[in-house]
Parts: structure tokens; C-alpha cells; sequence
């Protein structure tokens, strides 16, 4: 072990309660960033199953005096529910 070692050795053991504060000041924050993430990616999760569980339109398109001959080509599109 060197001199430079055994100094830093020394020095954090005099300073053992601040490094301590540091070392929870930087778990906290980590464990706030993934809390944080977690959360979100099961918030994301439940909309997706709920969009799918209760068959949620992913857009919504309203419209006045539209032409008739619109509405069946709007019919016709993949997953049109009304229209």
C-alpha cells in the first residue's frame, strides 16, 4: 500500500460522517431516479391495457357538413368502429 493510500485512508476516516451523508445524498438520488421510471413505465403499461381492455379509440375525428360519399370510404378504413 502507498503513502497516497494510506493519507486517503486517513482522511475519510476522519471524515467518515460526511462521507457517510454523501454516499446516502447519492443513494437517495438514485433510488428517487428509479422509483421515478419505474412509475412511469408502469403508468404507460396500465393506459396500454386499459386502451385495450375497454377497446379506447386511439383518435378522434369530428367534422361538419361533410359529403356522404365520404362516409362509407371512412367506414371502410381498418378498425373504424362508427362513423
Amino acid at each position: 500500500m502507498r503513502a497516497i493510500h494510506r493519507k486517503l485512508l486517513r482522511n475519510l476516516w476522519v471524515m467518515k460522517g460526511q462521507s457517510i451523508a454523501i454516499a446516502l445524498v447519492i443513494a437517495s438520488g438514485i433510488a428517487m431516479s428509479v422509483m421515478s421510471l419505474s412509475t412511469l413505465r408502469s403508468l404507460q403499461a396500465t393506459r396500454e391495457t386499459y386502451y385495450q381492455r375497454f377497446r379506447f379509440a386511439e383518435v378522434f375525428a369530428s367534422f361538419k357538413r361533410g359529403p356522404l360519399s365520404l362516409q362509407q370510404r371512412v367506414e371502410d378504413i381498418s378498425g373504424v368502429a362508427r362513423a
